[in-house]
Protein backbone atom coordinates (compact mmCIF):
# COMPACT_ATOMS: atom_id res chain seq x y z
CA UNK A 1 0.00 0.00 0.00
CA UNK A 2 1.31 3.30 -0.75
CA UNK A 3 2.24 5.99 1.62
CA UNK A 4 -0.75 8.27 0.59
CA UNK A 5 -3.43 5.64 0.97
CA UNK A 6 -2.18 4.53 4.35
CA UNK A 7 -2.81 7.63 5.43
CA UNK A 8 -5.96 7.73 3.76
CA UNK A 9 -7.22 5.35 5.30
CA UNK A 10 -5.94 6.50 8.90
CA UNK A 11 -8.23 9.27 8.20
CA UNK A 12 -11.32 6.87 7.44
CA UNK A 13 -10.44 4.88 10.49
CA UNK A 14 -10.62 8.14 12.64
CA UNK A 15 -13.75 9.83 11.13
CA UNK A 16 -15.59 6.40 11.92
CA UNK A 17 -16.20 5.93 15.07
CA UNK A 18 -16.58 2.09 15.95
CA UNK A 19 -20.15 1.79 17.64
CA UNK A 20 -19.51 1.02 21.48
CA UNK A 21 -16.37 2.02 21.31
CA UNK A 22 -15.22 5.76 22.37
CA UNK A 23 -14.17 7.62 19.72
CA UNK A 24 -10.31 8.23 19.28
CA UNK A 25 -9.30 11.55 20.88
CA UNK A 26 -6.07 12.44 19.53
CA UNK A 27 -3.33 10.43 17.40
CA UNK A 28 0.38 10.30 18.82
CA UNK A 29 3.13 9.82 16.52
CA UNK A 30 6.07 8.19 17.26
CA UNK A 31 9.72 9.22 16.00
CA UNK A 32 12.88 7.49 17.11
CA UNK A 33 14.90 7.41 13.54
CA UNK A 34 17.10 10.46 12.06
CA UNK A 35 16.14 9.34 8.76
CA UNK A 36 14.94 12.43 6.51
CA UNK A 37 12.64 10.33 4.97
CA UNK A 38 10.74 9.08 8.00
CA UNK A 39 10.12 12.41 9.20
CA UNK A 40 8.99 13.69 6.08
CA UNK A 41 6.07 10.55 5.73
CA UNK A 42 5.32 12.05 9.45
CA UNK A 43 4.83 15.15 8.63
CA UNK A 44 3.03 14.49 5.13
CA UNK A 45 0.33 11.97 7.35
CA UNK A 46 -0.29 15.42 10.02
CA UNK A 47 -0.65 17.21 6.99
CA UNK A 48 -3.36 14.67 5.09
CA UNK A 49 -4.98 14.42 8.81
CA UNK A 50 -5.51 17.99 8.89
CA UNK A 51 -6.61 18.16 5.21
CA UNK A 52 -9.33 16.23 5.64
CA UNK A 53 -11.03 18.50 7.73
CA UNK A 54 -10.88 15.36 10.64
CA UNK A 55 -11.87 18.00 13.37
CA UNK A 56 -11.66 16.74 17.17
CA UNK A 57 -8.51 15.53 17.24
CA UNK A 58 -5.27 16.38 18.70
CA UNK A 59 -2.07 15.94 17.28
CA UNK A 60 1.24 14.86 19.16
CA UNK A 61 4.52 13.80 18.06
CA UNK A 62 6.83 12.46 20.40
CA UNK A 63 10.45 12.67 19.65
CA UNK A 64 13.03 10.41 21.70
CA UNK A 65 15.78 7.88 21.02
CA UNK A 66 18.57 8.75 17.51
CA UNK A 67 15.78 11.29 16.36
CA UNK A 68 16.28 14.01 19.15
CA UNK A 69 18.99 15.91 16.57
CA UNK A 70 16.42 16.78 14.56
CA UNK A 71 14.84 19.15 16.94
CA UNK A 72 17.54 21.15 16.84
CA UNK A 73 17.12 24.45 15.29
CA UNK A 74 19.44 24.12 12.22
CA UNK A 75 17.76 20.92 11.64
CA UNK A 76 16.85 19.69 7.98
CA UNK A 77 12.78 19.78 9.14
CA UNK A 78 13.33 23.00 11.39
CA UNK A 79 11.20 24.99 9.70
CA UNK A 80 8.62 21.88 8.45
CA UNK A 81 8.26 21.69 12.61
CA UNK A 82 7.83 25.24 12.85
CA UNK A 83 4.54 24.92 10.23
CA UNK A 84 3.38 22.02 12.03
CA UNK A 85 3.48 23.67 15.88
CA UNK A 86 1.80 26.93 14.40
CA UNK A 87 -0.83 25.14 13.02
CA UNK A 88 -1.63 23.59 16.97
CA UNK A 89 0.47 20.31 16.27
CA UNK A 90 2.53 19.85 20.09
CA UNK A 91 5.93 18.01 19.37
CA UNK A 92 7.47 16.91 22.50
CA UNK A 93 11.43 15.70 23.19
CA UNK A 94 12.01 12.98 25.61
CA UNK A 95 13.81 14.62 28.54
CA UNK A 96 16.00 11.46 29.31
CA UNK A 97 17.11 11.82 25.76
CA UNK A 98 17.83 15.72 25.92
CA UNK A 99 20.00 15.53 28.33
CA UNK A 100 21.93 12.59 27.22
CA UNK A 101 22.51 14.12 23.97
CA UNK A 102 24.32 16.80 26.24
CA UNK A 103 22.49 19.77 23.94
CA UNK A 104 23.29 23.10 24.71
CA UNK A 105 20.66 25.41 25.97
CA UNK A 106 18.91 26.73 23.76
CA UNK A 107 19.46 24.84 21.05
CA UNK A 108 16.13 23.18 20.83
CA UNK A 109 13.21 25.13 18.80
CA UNK A 110 11.93 27.16 21.62
CA UNK A 111 8.40 25.68 21.12
CA UNK A 112 9.34 21.76 21.83
CA UNK A 113 7.64 20.43 24.95
CA UNK A 114 9.80 18.40 27.25
CA UNK A 115 8.40 15.15 28.48
CA UNK A 116 9.94 12.92 31.36
CA UNK A 117 9.69 9.82 29.11
CA UNK A 118 8.74 10.09 25.40
CA UNK A 119 8.12 6.16 25.48
CA UNK A 120 5.88 6.34 28.30
CA UNK A 121 4.27 9.64 26.93
CA UNK A 122 3.14 7.36 24.41
CA UNK A 123 1.68 4.90 26.36
CA UNK A 124 0.08 7.07 28.48
CA UNK A 125 -1.23 8.66 25.19
CA UNK A 126 -2.46 4.59 23.65
CA UNK A 127 -3.93 4.16 27.26
CA UNK A 128 -6.31 7.69 26.70
CA UNK A 129 -7.42 5.75 23.62
CA UNK A 130 -5.28 7.79 21.01
CA UNK A 131 -4.41 6.69 17.62
CA UNK A 132 -0.68 5.29 17.70
CA UNK A 133 1.54 5.98 14.49
CA UNK A 134 4.99 5.12 13.49
CA UNK A 135 5.77 6.00 10.10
Amino acid sequence: MHKPALAGALVLLLACPVPGRAATTGVVFQISTTQIASWKVAMHNVHNLEATGVNGHNIEIVVLGPAIRILLKGSPVATDLTRLHASGVTIDACRATVRRAGFAPGAVLPFVRYVRSGIAEVVRREREGWAYIRP
